[in-house]
């Protein structure tokens, strides 16, 4: 790792401007090798420059004037979502997709695609993960990392999504669908 002596002496004289806050006076020395050396006390067995640091402008802290309490305001009722939209993150579960990226490409020699899911805390018993591409069902799982083997049938743009449900297949909460594409080369399954 090599630092410049301009980045040093900019590193050190920022840092020396702190302290030279009180003390006024720096001494600038460079050693047989050139490396440049600034310190409050003059070196002993070296010759320094004085350097005289001119007095640093500072201005004391703002306290911020105390905000009075806002009124209490009663929340008013959310409308019901719409069936096509995803159910909202009431669970707390916190579910998102870390794999695959938004618009990813899966090219030829890529064989697998990794869903990776994340949660703030784990699943109550009785709770599972559901892999969906293109809002179908792909896999349900207890993993929250599912690999699914990429063949010509998925090949083109897809949806991925993941959700969390219960026994039944009823949601408890789902992702934001993310757009992947998988490239096949003609004739290969």
């Amino acid at each position: 790792m090599s630092i410049t002596t301009s980045t040093l002496v900019s590193f050190v004289t920022a840092s020396l401007i702190t302290v030279a806050a009180s003390a006024q006076t720096i001494y600038k020395s460079v050693d047989q090798y050139g490396n440049v050396t600034y310190s409050d006390e003059p070196p002993a067995n070296a010759t320094a420059e004085k350097l005289e640091l001119k007095p640093l402008n500072t201005t004391p802290a703002i306290t911020p004037a105390p905000t009075p309490n806002p009124p209490l305001v009663s929340p008013s009722p959310s409308p019901e979502p719409e069936a096509t939209s995803p159910p909202k993150q009431a669970s707390g579960y916190g579910l998102r997709l870390v794999t695959p990226k938004s618009e990813q490409r899966f090219g030829p020699a890529e064989k697998t695609l990794t869903v990776v899911m994340l949660t703030q805390r784990k699943l109550e018993p009785g709770l599972r993960f559901q892999v969906y591409i293109d809002g179908k069902v792909r896999e349900t799982t207890d993993s929250n990392n599912v690999s699914i083997a990429l063949s010509k049938a998925l090949q083109g743009r897809r949806s991925v999504s993941a959700a969390v449900v219960d026994g039944a297949g009823n949601v408890i909460e789902r992702t934001e669908e993310r757009t992947i594409f998988v490239i096949r080369p003609a004739g290969h399954g």
